[in-house]
């Protein structure tokens, strides 16, 4: 078994899981992924996910597998969705930079090599807003918004101003009657 799990990923086994998740999903045959757009998928993955072994890869598909809501729509996983169950997760997604997941099997854990091949800086999956649109994300602390409160600089509350308050309730309470 230690053998398997430096076993390098294979285009074989990369296909035969692609058959597998497809199965599960019901994907009709005209829409599955062919053996040449696998290839290429097979690329993809281990670009974005070179560390992976075939046990950890055969594994975390299983995993995704068994998770599958039953009434919900399907679709073949992003590799961020189908790697959630070996790696840390952020919104549901791995997050290499984050690092393996600790409670994994001894079979799926990482190899002190699969360790050095990750991301050495930790960081976000989600960007910054893009330049040209950062005019739209104002934050609510910003003064320039005319709906938020005023603060305690521009209108401070005196026991004066709050004694007014008051007095002016009770006036226009008694009106109304």
């Amino acid at each position: 078994m230690g053998d398997r799990k430096h076993s390098v990923l294979t285009p074989e086994t990369f296909l035969a899981v692609a058959e597998m998740i497809a199965a599960q999903l019901r994907i009709k045959e005209a829409d599955r992924w062919s053996p040449h757009i696998c290839r290429l998928k097979f690329h993809s993955f281990t670009s974005e996910f070179p560390e992976i072994s075939e046990t950890q890869f055969m594994w975390a598909a299983e995993q995704w597998i068994q998770g599958l809501e039953p009434n919900t729509f399907k679709r073949y996983p992003t590799w961020k969705e189908l790697m959630a169950p070996l790696y840390r997760t952020e919104n549901g997604m791995a997050n290499r930079s984050w690092g393996f997941r600790e409670e994994l099997p001894p079979f799926c854990r990482p190899t002190a090599t699969q360790l050095a091949m990750l991301p050495t800086a930790r960081r976000s999956l989600i960007s910054a807003p893009g330049p040209h649109n950062s005019q739209a994300y104002l934050p609510f602390t910003t003064t320039e918004q005319p709906l938020l409160p005023p603060t305690a600089e521009d209108c401070p509350l005196t026991e004066e101003k709050w004694q007014d308050y008051l007095r002016w309730a009770q006036e226009e309470a008694t009106r109304e009657q």
